[in-house]
């Protein structure tokens, strides 16, 4: 999410934050300039870390989920089209966790356990939120047709924000040597909380 903030917006909050953190702990504890900016920095860190991964979803009001990034996080079900043996659909269930700073993804498909570490929230031309993401598939079971793993990608459109519906399409690497490599088109529910 943090990555969604224009450049200026996030130096005004670093910078403001600073300042006031270093005039406070200068002032209060009197103690030296370096001091004061060491306390600072430990201060802002430990702040960022525990807001960033836990306090940010206690204090994330509804009108931020639907004006600056909507939450994420939580259990979805994933339908794949896909153009293998001339057209393919699976079904499975995925998890997204997100905190301020990153977003992982991990599931089990019909084939085996899937990761995507590399993910990021983006905001369009249109000005609608979408989801891209680079992950890797590992087969419980080889196959003439498949290796031990494959890497994919996807870029996915936030269709609903209130139902979290999602929308897009996928390519693979899969067999890419016998060239049965896949491509299609993927839609991701979130399960109501």
């Amino acid at each position: 999410m943090w990555n969604l903030l224009p450049n200026k917006v996030k130096t005004f909050i670093i910078v403001g934050i600073s300042i006031s953190l270093f005039l406070l702990i200068n002032q209060c504890f009197e103690v030296t300039f370096l001091r004061s900016i060491s306390y600072t920095v430990t201060t802002i860190t430990i702040l960022a870390w525990l807001y960033g991964k836990y306090l940010w979803k206690y204090c994330y009001p509804q009108i931020l989920k639907k004006k600056f990034c909507p939450d994420f996080n939580g259990e979805w079900d994933v339908t794949i089209n896909s153009n293998f043996n001339g057209g393919t659909d699976v079904t499975f269930p995925i998890t997204i966790e997100a905190d301020f700073f990153g977003v992982k993804m991990r599931g089990a498909t019909t084939v085996g356990q899937t990761h995507a570490n590399y993910c990021r929230i983006i905001r369009n031309e249109d000005d609608s939120f979408g989801l891209e993401y680079m992950y890797k598939v590992y087969n419980d079971k080889q196959s003439k047709t498949d290796t031990s793993y494959y890497e994919g990608a996807a870029r996915l459109r936030l269709l609903d924000i209130k139902e979290m519906k999602m929308e897009g399409v996928y390519w693979t690497n899969r067999c890419w040597q016998n060239e049965k490599n896949t491509a299609g088109t993927i839609k991701l529910i979130k399960h109501r909380d």
